[in-house]
């Protein structure tokens, strides 16, 4: 009888579930069997929005700190939602993921509807926010094993190369007058691109 460490028999099972999936499905529809075995746990809230726009393309992840102003605090993506419609008057929530502090991961906007996170580049890219104000804390161990699983996934679902530069930027990256998602955050990028390549 042969005998596999836990990591080396789950891969083994895994690469095995997948050859077979491979032969049977063919490569594209491989690809979108894995991304969608691999999503990680999402907690869909389904908040109201006034309007959507679909997105037609994904070429970017963008990462952000929610920054609240001289404090390091949680939020809720329903707090969010409703900040962005009666402070900004937006249609809700312009991220589509929110990473709360223990690392629980919500749904914001619909996956595929363009958002409101970056300006002139919401229509290319998908928005991810960490709770918290990273040039006063650091994001948890919980919200950076959240973002890293979450962004490895979405490089898999829209075959991204998350190493090319412009694939997962912050968000002061594209926009001059962000200071976003704050130093303690912005610094650990290189991390996370490194996460998703391990993880293709």
């Amino acid at each position: 009888m042969i005998y596999y460490r836990k990591g080396n028999r789950r891969e083994f099972l895994k690469a095995g579930f997948f050859g077979f999936l491979g032969l049977v499905l063919g490569k594209d529809l491989l690809i979108h069997a894995e991304a969608a075995c691999c999503e990680p746990m999402i907690y869909k809230r389904f908040l109201r929005f006034t309007e959507y726009e679909e997105r037609k393309v994904t070429e970017v992840l963008v990462i952000h700190h929610t920054g609240i102003p001289g404090v390091d605090k949680d939020s809720t993506a329903a707090d969010i939602h409703k900040y962005h419609q009666e402070v900004n008057g937006w249609a809700g929530i312009g991220y589509h993921y929110l990473i709360q502090k223990n690392g629980m991961i919500e749904q914001g906007r619909r996956p595929n509807a363009v958002g409101a996170h970056a300006y002139e580049h919401n229509k290319t890219s998908i928005g991810i926010c960490l709770a918290g104000n990273f040039n006063l804390g650091k994001p948890t161990a919980a919200q950076m094993d959240s973002v890293k699983e979450l962004c490895a996934w979405l490089c898999r679902k829209y075959e991204l190369n998350p190493t090319r530069k412009g694939v997962i930027v912050g968000h002061q990256d594209l926009n001059d007058d962000a200071d976003c998602p704050g130093m303690h955050l912005y610094k650990r990028l290189p991390e996370i691109r490194q996460f998703c390549e391990d993880n293709r």
